[in-house]
């Protein structure tokens, strides 16, 4: 079956377009037919693995789907079901695609493998397992939660990021703005006049901002589009981490976030019957801290000799004691995965609490610093003039 993509008159007169699926170009035009569609093009889909669901999209079918299959309905059923649903979206032709692989033959897991940009190596190793284990229903409710989690935890990453970064940008327009058209309106006044050093160097600055206004802006332009593209980079994104593991209120929030994300992955495989070397495998692949995904390859090849996992976290200075004694204890007893959703649990209360006292500390901190900056721009104006004011009630 082949994916058909179409343009068409209404019975309104406006111009719509869709995708449909027939077996061929001629079953394609005959159905649009049935529809009483005035098609006036029609042409073969190619299929795009290059489709993305983002996360509330991705939560969106992993919960409904899970629903569909609670409620009974097939597979195969079930994905036609969010794929009528979605025809009128952006991502139908990858809810048709997988459509079609199921009618072929394929199975679930093979047919989410095209597409990695929306399900990533744990989603696709727990929905494998699943279908050999009979578990679907199960595993898509477990997958629900997890993603729900996870698009917690990263909402609440940006929004503690969030006022800051708008702060400190109004910041900078503000100096700019009273560097750039403020300072020199009022540069005449000052000349032929001693100043106070704190007035010469603001108006030194103000000089070079206004005779060097393009390579200024085109320097902003660049760092702006530079420094994003680099830090997409395997080098920039090791340089990024380096630079926060060396900050020390910034180093605990991006370790509690990687642990919160490697042991709440790491439970649902295990909970989901993955073997643990192989659930280390997919978890490093989730973890987004290139240190910890070293220590978990380390931990790997320890394993394969006879080690234990938590004698391996030992040796690392990212892991906390308390990781390592749940750990250790989860070993000696054999219950491992319900451990290490404790530890995420803990954890995530713990980010929480701390992104809040961040928040609440850095608005005043920057507030401050917004205030200080301008201040002393006023001021280094207000000197000069104090003086002329002196010199004339004199």
């Amino acid at each position: 079956m082949s994916l058909f993509r179409y343009k068409a008159i209404s019975d309104s007169g406006k111009v719509i377009s869709g995708v449909i699926d027939a077996d061929s170009f001629s079953l394609a035009k005959e159905r649009l037919r049935k529809q009483q569609i005035l098609v006036t093009e029609l042409g073969t889909l190619k299929k795009n693995s290059s489709i993305q669901l983002d996360d509330t999209l991705l939560l969106n079918f992993t919960r409904e789907f899970g629903q569909l299959l609670r409620a009974g309905l097939p597979v195969y059923e079930s994905l036609l079901t969010i794929e009528e649903k979605y025809r009128a979206h952006r991502v139908h032709p990858l809810f048709l695609d997988l459509c079609d692989q199921l009618k072929s033959g394929s199975s679930l897991s093979l047919a989410l493998k095209k597409y990695p940009g929306s399900f990533d190596a744990v989603f696709l190793s727990m929905v494998e397992s699943a279908e050999q284990t009979g578990a679907l229903v199960t595993v898509f409710n477990q997958l629900s939660t997890l993603i729900e989690k996870q698009r917690r935890l990263k909402k609440k990453l940006y929004g503690a990021l969030l006022y800051p970064a708008f702060l400190a940008a109004f910041a900078l327009l503000v100096t700019f703005s009273l560097l750039y058209f403020v300072i020199p309106s009022m540069s005449d006044l000052f000349e032929g006049r001693k100043l106070h050093p704190l007035t010469e160097t603001v108006l030194g600055i103000s000089r070079f901002v206004t005779s060097n206004t393009i390579p200024l802006l085109l320097g902003v332009l660049l760092v702006a589009t530079g420094v994003p593209l680099f830090l997409r980079t395997a080098q920039g994104k090791r340089l990024r981490e380096k630079l926060l593991l060396k900050t020390p209120l910034l180093k605990t929030l991006l370790i509690q976030a990687a642990l919160v994300r490697l042991t709440r992955s790491l439970s649902l495989l295990l909970a989901g019957g993955v073997p643990l070397l192989q659930a280390l495998g997919l978890s490093r692949k989730v973890v987004g801290l290139f240190s910890l995904e070293q220590l978990l390859e380390r931990a790997e090849k320890k394993i394969m000799e006879g080690g234990k996992l938590s004698s391996e976290f030992k040796t690392s200075p990212l892991i906390p004691p308390l990781v390592i004694r749940i750990l250790a204890i989860a070993e000696e007893t054999g219950k491992i995965a319900p451990m290490l959703q404790s530890i995420a649990d803990i954890y995530d209360e713990e980010l929480e609490n701390q992104l809040a006292q961040i928040t609440v500390l850095l608005q005043p901190a920057l507030l401050l610093i917004l205030g200080a900056v301008i201040g002393l721009i006023l001021l280094s104006v207000l000197l000069p003039l104090t003086d002329v004011s002196s010199f004339v009630s004199n």
